[in-house]
């Protein structure tokens, strides 16, 4: 073989080693760091926020977008609110809150002076549902509602 096509063929073996390793980790399934009753009352951003399913359940309150998060992996839910910007001189302060229907527990979030956004701590979703609820005041009216169970 010359020169040229040995160089040829390291490149092409080069980068065919370079797209596996790159690909590798996309393929590797979440690893949940708390499972069920572990999860509840936990950050999810920090636990199990890899492989959630947004939205299971949504709705829009006004401008602002109310949902239910879950991962499969951790068997928790939790409550999102998003496009929720306000003025403080003249709005109340935006929330949301997950509710789990077997006991009623729930935890809740405000967004927070300034920002747009917050999300819940989360519940034990294992074998039971739950689900978002919120409110987002426009200034001209204030929108209250929740998502269906998941």
């Amino acid at each position: 073989m010359n020169l040229r096509r040995w160089a040829a063929a390291a490149s092409v073996l080069m980068m065919a080693g370079a797209g596996t390793a790159v690909a590798a980790p996309a393929s590797a399934a979440p690893t949940a760091s708390c499972y069920g009753s572990s999860c509840e009352g936990k950050d999810p951003d920090t636990y199990c926020s890899d492989d959630a399913k947004s939205p299971v359940a949504g709705v829009w309150l006004g401008q602002a977008f109310v949902e239910l998060r879950y991962s499969p992996s951790c068997r928790a839910a939790w409550a999102r609110i998003s496009r929720a910007s306000y003025d403080t001189r003249d709005q109340f302060t935006p929330y949301a809150t997950v509710r789990r229907n077997s006991d009623g527990r729930e935890y809740s979030c405000s967004v927070p002076v300034g920002g747009t956004s917050c999300y819940t701590r989360m519940v034990n979703d294992v074998n039971v549902t739950s689900f978002a609820k919120g409110m987002w005041d426009s200034g001209a009216r204030t929108y209250e509602g929740h998502t269906s169970s998941y």
